[in-house]
Parts: structure tokens; sequence; C-alpha cells
């Protein structure tokens, strides 16, 4: 009987599908497809925005609180005699 030979692509038998670009866009439109962790992505930018917020408003409030403290230590300080 007569062998088979291979043309040296690969077999994608079961999908009946050619292997190469048309799979790549298979996975790359069933990722952009898949809703799966949205959620938590969601929850994560919220966070991290959040801290950002925090983080701004403590370090521009923190240097005039600062001040402020300072100037009344100050105050008191040369107001009773020290």
């Amino acid at each position: 009987m007569g062998e088979t030979g291979s043309d040296g692509r690969l077999s994608n038998a079961p999908r009946r599908r050619a292997s190469g670009r048309l799979a790549a866009r298979s996975i790359v439109s069933r990722f952009g497809r898949d809703r799966r962790g949205t959620t938590a992505v969601e929850y994560g930018l919220i966070i991290a925005l959040v801290f950002l917020v925090i983080v701004a408003s403590v370090s521009a409030f923190g240097n005039k609180t600062t001040n402020l403290m300072n100037t009344l230590s100050n105050t008191i300080g040369h107001a009773i005699g020290m």
C-alpha cells in the first residue's frame, strides 16, 4: 500500500481550521469577548485613583499643616517667654 506523506503543515482536524493566522484571530477575538475579571480590574482602577487622590491631598495639605503648627508653636513660645 502507499505511504502517506506530510506536507509540512500542522493539522487542526478537530476544528477543521487551518493553523496560523486564522487560529490567532480566533484567540484574539475570544479574548476580546471574554468578560471575566472585568469587575476586579475596575475595582483595582478605582482603588488606584483613590490612593492617588489621598497621596496628592496629603502632600498638598501636609506642608500647609506643618507650617501652621510651626507658626503656632513659635507664637505660643514667644508668648510665654521661651
